[in-house]
């Protein structure tokens, strides 16, 4: 009875679609977009609130969602289609959800880009219980579906082509209406300076679809070889030239989720977490750093800083890591640097394969990059980031890795989120909130809490650094600032300047003091900058951003000149080669090895130089389950015959191998 039941009911809703598939699709997507804008706004009276504040993007969402429902009157599955892309809107609206209790930027098209990034550090967001339902949640929904599939009966006759003509074509011209008024109302935009207000604003469909479809820089209205040469012409240049008298080292370092805590409003603490960074801030030069995203997208800052390019010029939350870069050098400070005989350093004491540094850095101009791969002696906190006092000894080693001067350039990772809402069992926990809002609850302090403490140990890190090059013998300078603020929900207000966009820098130098200048920058003229204050001339971007910020069309010729760079004909700007990049800055290399037969069973025992805990022995490329003795000792139990072929490869995913050692032969 309650199959028969159940069968009446579907063959009712069937007919129903069937002979009414406009209004059906309408009702269906003004419902669907309510749900995604409550996962959205993570708030069953937030998405209700979308609808009341602002009507016409509501209406403009569900045109969208609309749409793509009334692509499956094309179909004769129709029911299994409409299914299908309501599911695809559910699962983003749910992705989007989840993925706003981790960081402060939605859910947008480049996170399927850097998916396979993501999978390698999911564990740190989420734990087996939860990974296991979303599991489970993905196969219910796939038999769901195949099930849909087989079960639901075709669309019978050709009329159903005339009504999805009529639905696609209606929908377009109601989209491209409510467009139009929207428009009219500024209520619509595709340029999101900052994306989680964007998301807000405008909805949660709309800029989903648009960091679908914009992407790249946009072509100039006049984009022609002279048009170039004229922008070149009244810009200028000078790269390589006007080299300064002293050419120190220069050490930019990128502090994950770091900024000056005291600066908060409403909070108080038991001590100063970051008195190594105040004290910098009180002596050298200075200033608000105004980076790309807020609670994430770290790799964006990174572009900013290296290239002078600004991140407006892109489509709303593009990775130009994850997309151009793979394919296209860019001007960089380390190109700018190289000309005056700089080697070039890339440092992040994390996967090296997180954000295709690997790749991406050597068209930055990176002649090496040390990974964690090719750490040693490297300690995880509670939350498995490696604490960032190991790259004081990177640092060392890039520094002395050549006769020459050097550029490095390294990103921490220490104070990552996800934060807990209870404290890790041996987690330091020496730095108190001491005041704060009466309605944090006590997860959030614990969460705050645990994020000082990682802070105030990348404060440290800060302090033995800047020891360390007090006592190098080379003139050296170093550049600290922040990637962004912490996922700690710190609104605008909750900050003394007022703006959760703005983190802050430092300069400081082991050979002269320098001037206590204040200057507030965007990240993009960072680099230029600092390259001024020492004398280094720069390539166009580094010369423009000095000489012309703020200054005439000084955003459009940027994009012209970013465009051309990285998307056009190159027809001016666009004289880089990727570099022959070394990963690591010291070889893994294999000396020996000593086969043991025994009862017990069958050993191969690895000897040479610069093993790390990531180094895994491969025996004619298979790779063996390995156990780290010391840097000069790998084992393995494994058989072996005369003839094999013994390697290491440095890997810290099962995917991808980083480097290679030499190869021996077993005799």
């Amino acid at each position: 009875m309650f199959w028969t039941n159940v069968k009446l009911r579907f063959n009712k809703v069937y007919n129903f679609i069937d002979s009414h598939p406009f209004f059906f699709c309408l009702y269906a997507s003004l419902f669907l977009n309510t749900v995604v804008e409550m996962l959205s706004r993570r708030s069953i009276f937030g998405g209700l609130e979308a609808l009341a504040v602002h009507p016409v993007m509501f209406i403009y969402n569900s045109f969208i969602i609309f749409m793509t429902l009334g692509v499956s009157s094309l179909f004769r599955k129709r029911i299994f289609v409409l299914a299908f892309v309501a599911l695809v809107w559910l699962a983003c609206g749910i992705t989007n959800c989840v993925l706003l209790g981790f960081r402060t930027t939605p859910f947008s098209a480049v996170d399927l880009q850097i998916l396979s990034s993501v999978i390698d550090i999911i564990n740190v967001y989420l734990n087996g219980f939860e990974l296991t339902l979303i599991v489970l949640a993905i196969i219910t929904a796939v038999i769901g579906l195949v099930i849909l599939f087989f079960k639901t009966p075709k669309t019978k006759g050709q009329m159903h082509y005339l009504k999805a003509c009529s639905i696609l074509c209606v929908s377009l011209a109601s989209a491209l209406l409510v467009n139009n008024v929207a428009i009219a109302a500024e209520s619509d935009s595709s340029n999101f300076p900052n994306i989680a207000d964007a998301y807000e604003d405008y909805g949660f469909v709309y800029c989903f679809s648009n960091s679908l479809l914009d992407t790249g820089i946009d072509e100039p209205d006049d984009y022609t070889p002279e048009a170039m040469d004229s922008v070149a012409a009244e810009i200028g240049n000078d790269r390589g030239q006007h080299a300064p008298e002293i050419q120190p080292n220069v050490i930019m370092v990128q502090l994950e989720s770091f900024f000056d805590v005291n600066l908060l409003n409403n909070k108080k603490f038991t001590e100063n977490p970051v008195p190594n960074f105040t004290a910098l801030k009180e002596n050298g030069p200075t200033g608000l750093l105004t980076v790309p995203s807020i609670g994430a997208g770290t790799a964006n800052t990174e572009f900013e800083i290296l290239t002078g390019i600004s991140l407006d010029f892109f489509g709303a939350s593009e990775y130009p890591f994850k997309t151009v870069l793979k394919e296209m050098p860019c001007e960089s400070i380390g190109y700018n640097l190289a000309d005056y005989g700089y080697s070039t350093h890339a440092i992040h004491n994390n996967d090296g394969t997180f954000y295709d540094r690997h790749i991406v850095y050597s068209q930055l101009g990176f002649d090496t990059f040390t990974p964690i791969e090719y750490m040693h002696d490297v300690v995880l906190n509670a939350k498995n980031w490696a604490d960032d006092s190991v790259l004081v000894p990177c640092i060392t080693d890039a520094l002395n890795y050549s006769d020459s001067r050097d550029f490095v350039f390294a990103v921490s990772v220490q104070p990552h989120g996800r934060y807990p809402s209870v404290m890790p069992e041996g987690a330091p926990h020496d730095i108190r909130l001491a005041q704060y809002e009466e309605e944090m609850e006590e997860g959030d302090v614990i969460a705050f809490e645990y994020y000082i403490n990682q802070l105030n140990q990348t404060d440290a890190f800060i302090g033995e650094l800047i020891d360390t090059l007090e006592a190098f013998d080379e003139p050296t300078v170093l550049v600290l600032y922040g990637d962004h603020l912490p996922n700690l929900s710190i609104e605008n207000e909750d900050v003394a300047n007022g703006d959760i966009l703005q983190t802050e820098y430092v300069i400081w130098s082991n050979y002269e003091q320098l001037s206590n200048v204040k200057k507030d920058l965007p990240a993009y003229q960072l680099s230029a900058y600092v390259s001024e204050m020492l004398g280094f001339g720069g390539g166009y971007i580094s010369y423009y951003n000095r000489n012309f910020a703020g200054i005439g069309d000084y955003p459009a010729k940027m994009q012209d000149i970013g465009y051309d760079m990285l998307f056009g004909k190159q027809y001016t700007f666009g004289d880089y080669t990727s570099t022959d990049m070394k990963i690591g800055v010291k070889d893994v290399v294999i000396t020996d090895y000593e086969y043991t037969a025994s009862p017990d069973g069958d050993y191969i025992t690895v000897y040479g130089e610069n093993f790390t805990e990531f180094s895994i022995i491969t025996l004619n490329n298979k790779r063996l389950k390995t156990e780290f003795i010391n840097r000069n000792t790998l084992r393995t139990e494994h058989k072996s015959k005369a003839g094999d072929i013994l390697c290491i490869i440095q890997a810290e995913n099962e995917d991808e191998a980083l480097g290679y050692s030499n190869v021996l032969v077993i005799e």
